[in-house]
């Protein structure tokens, strides 16, 4: 008998968006395991066509606005139009948005569990999967797995890309209790829950008193298609892919930037900075301040297989993490991109032991994001070497696939699905 799963994952098939892109690079793996797998997911990503695909609206009005723009961002590319579409679809939801958010202080998505859990209950009825998995973006996604599961009785997998107390900023103490709560029901009843990295389960430990099984499966991404032999440019080329703004921002590499082009001024027609991505308005201001600015290009977003190539023919990939208390937990998903692509990383990293230990473990450069001293002397060495040769990290073959994170996770359900597979006959 086929393999049957229920994915839910409130965003899918989104370009440049980590967590659907953490949903969408395994669907391909399923299939080759001869999983037959059914995604529910909210309308703010394209349908996908290789598979069962079934999209659901948020019937809050917080959640109507915030898939609306969704919707309008994909198929408008002027800002008037969609500043005007986005007036006249949404001007009589307005009043109930307003509303809603002065007695019910909770993240846009909040709503989208309701719907979601009776569509997945009755595709459940028809199709009866061995196991419900939900992963990552916002907590209703698990919400509505636990309702199904609670309803069906068919056991669910609860994966966190991101730990739940981190996922959101906030606005006050209900919105932080409420998200408490969730993550200890779903503790209570998820038959196993996954986290991306060893300290986040840790944590969550410490948290919850009733833990169920305990997964730690470091999500990887697909080996890049090489792009022939690296060609070494007439500048140092150092690259950033990924958004920009709050703590992740520019502040202590231009400072470290600034202080070495002042010792060697050379330096200022040999360093190209070239960022992939948004960049917020402080982050923008930053770099219209910088004493040298041509030296830096920006390229706002770009598709992902763009960045993928792109990726491959810089001499430093940068990563920034944002210096607060998410970094310590977890691993963007863009250093398993940078590992496949065979280029030097240099990470500044906020007090991550584990993603440190895995990037100098391969031979990259390690800092830590606010340290200006440490970045600068690494930008130096990375200079002199580069001088003398292109910049290549001691392991050039990355072991963080999807295809290994896939095979990790089924060998983590296989006893979730016999389970089920009792409970049927």
């Amino acid at each position: 008998m086929k393999d049957r799963w229920l994915i839910i994952s409130y965003f899918a098939n989104m370009d440049a968006m980590a967590p659907a892109h953490h949903i969408d690079d395994k669907l391909i793996f399923f299939r080759e395991k001869g999983i037959e797998a059914t995604l529910i997911s909210s309308p703010c990503g394209s349908r996908n066509r290789e598979l069962r695909h079934i999209r659901i609206f948020s019937p809050a009005p917080s959640g109507i606005r915030y898939e609306v723009r969704h919707f309008l961002r994909r198929v408008t590319a002027r800002r008037f139009w969609f500043k005007f579409w986005e007036f006249a679809l949404l001007l009589p939801v307005y009043p109930l948005y307003f509303l809603e958010k002065i007695f019910l202080r909770l993240d846009s998505t909040w709503s989208w569990f309701i719907l979601a859990s009776v569509a997945g209950t009755i595709r459940c009825l028809f199709s009866r999967p061995s196991v419900i998995y939900s992963t990552g973006g916002p907590v209703s996604g698990h919400i509505a797995a636990m309702i199904i599961s609670k309803i069906t009785g068919i056991p669910y997998i609860a994966e966190f890309q991101d730990p739940l107390n981190f996922q959101y900023a906030a606005p006050g103490k209900f919105e932080r209790r409420y998200i408490h709560r969730v993550e200890q029901a779903i503790f209570r009843t998820a038959k196993a829950v996954v986290f991306l990295t060893e300290k986040a389960a840790e944590t969550a430990r410490e948290r919850n008193a009733v833990c169920p099984e305990i997964a730690v499966i470091y999500p990887g991404a697909t080996p890049t298609e090489k792009m022939g032999p690296f060609q070494r440019a007439a500048a140092f080329r150092i690259a950033h892919f990924g958004s920009l703004g709050g703590s992740r921002n520019l502040t202590h590499l231009l400072r470290a930037l600034a202080g070495l082009c002042k010792e060697q001024p050379g330096l200022v027609d040999t360093i190209r900075l070239h960022l992939v991505g948004n960049n917020a308005r402080d982050v923008v201001k930053e770099i219209e301040a910088f004493g040298h600015r041509e030296l830096i290009a920006t390229y706002g977003k770009l598709r992902r297989q763009d960045s993928i190539a792109m990726m491959q023919t810089v001499d430093l990939l940068l990563l920034i993490q944002n210096t607060d208390a998410v970094s310590v937990e977890t691993i963007p998903s863009k250093v398993y991109e940078y590992l496949h692509t065979g280029r030097l990383i240099l990470g500044l990293v906020y007090r991550n032991r584990e993603l440190r230990a895995m990037l100098e473990g391969m031979g990259h450069v390690v800092v830590e994001a606010d340290d200006e001293a440490a970045i600068r002397a690494a930008l130096q060495r990375c200079v002199e070497q580069w001088n003398k040769g292109p910049l290549m990290p001691v392991a050039i073959t990355s072991p963080y696939t999807v295809g290994r994170a896939i095979d990790e996770m089924i060998s983590l359900t296989d006893p979730v699905s016999r389970m089920s597979e009792r409970a049927r006959t």
